[in-house]
């Protein structure tokens, strides 16, 4: 029902396109100092999404959920990101999936210094892991095959100031200020995954109401990114996605073109925001 890796690039999408908030010339990525900022999010933050595909009829096909826990470590407290992702048990019995996305996050910096990415779709199962050194700029990465009897796979990735792994990039800019951002204007930002990094290009293209079925109506600002060609993607698609605008810069609804078929996300449930979520005509 849904070709391999679907729901895993579906769940890159929701995690991991969220644009840079800084103004900066076409094509380039600026940060802010994130220093000592207060996160917009917190520990405890829990929000969940329906995953849907259509080959004709869309269909619920299964789930990501995110969480967000403080470690008060010795040396250096870090936010542990971790995304779960599963086809629903119907569905299971055509392409079953378990996917599981994780990153730790300096406290301080919000600067990411480890991922993770374990997924079981259909059988293939892989695991992947990186951890970031700022002092050479380098991330240490591994992958494996786990469903079969493969060594691990060992590179060196370039690391810079723009360069974060699907679950970070997501909480990172969740906290830049996005009306420094220029309308319709391309902007860059790399992508670390497995043993390679990806270059992302994206654009903000202004506020739009948005009605998200059996939620409710909400005030968001509309993004565009590019995809990474692959097995799902061909690379010229461009993903659309929605983010509230508040306080929260949670995305609520997510809808991407595939080779066979559409993938969409929306937001299900949310707990222990930081921020109340603003909706229109109320506020929970």
């Amino acid at each position: 029902m849904m070709r391999r890796r679907a729901t895993t690039f579906l769940f890159l999408t929701v995690a991991s396109l969220l644009p840079a908030g800084t103004a900066a010339a076409q094509g380039e990525c600026l940060l802010f100092d994130m220093q000592g900022k207060e996160p917009v999010y917190q520990s405890g933050e829990k929000v969940t999404y329906t995953i849907s595909y259509t080959w004709g009829i869309w269909l619920n096909v299964g789930e990501v959920e995110f969480t967000t826990s403080l470690v008060k470590a010795h040396q250096k407290p870090f936010y542990y990101i971790e995304v779960n992702g599963k086809t629903y048990p119907f569905f299971d019995t055509f392409f079953k999936v378990r996917d599981y996305f994780s990153t730790k996050i300096d406290a301080q910096t919000l600067q990411p210094f480890y991922m993770q990415r374990t997924i079981d779709e259909g059988g293939y199962r892989r695991n992947s892991v990186g951890h970031y050194d700022r002092k050479r700029e380098v991330i240490y990465s591994s992958t494996q095959r786990l469903d079969k009897t493969q060594p691990v796979k060992r590179d060196t990735l370039p690391l810079t100031p723009c360069t974060f792994d699907v679950v970070s990039i997501f909480y990172y800019y969740r906290c830049c200020d996005f009306s420094k951002m220029k309308l319709n204007t391309t902007y860059t930002v790399q992508l670390a995954m497995d043993n390679d990094v990806h270059c992302i290009r994206y654009k903000l293209y202004g506020v739009e109401v948005i009605n998200i079925k059996g939620v409710g109506r909400f005030k968001t600002l509309k993004f565009s990114a590019s995809l990474i060609a692959g097995t799902v993607f061909t690379g010229e698609e461009q993903v659309f996605f929605w983010v509230t605008d508040d306080e929260n810069r949670v995305p609520v609804y997510v809808e991407a073109p595939i080779k066979v078929g559409s993938i969409r996300a929306r937001i299900k449930t949310w707990s222990n925001l930081k921020s109340p979520l603003y909706m229109e005509d109320s506020k929970l």
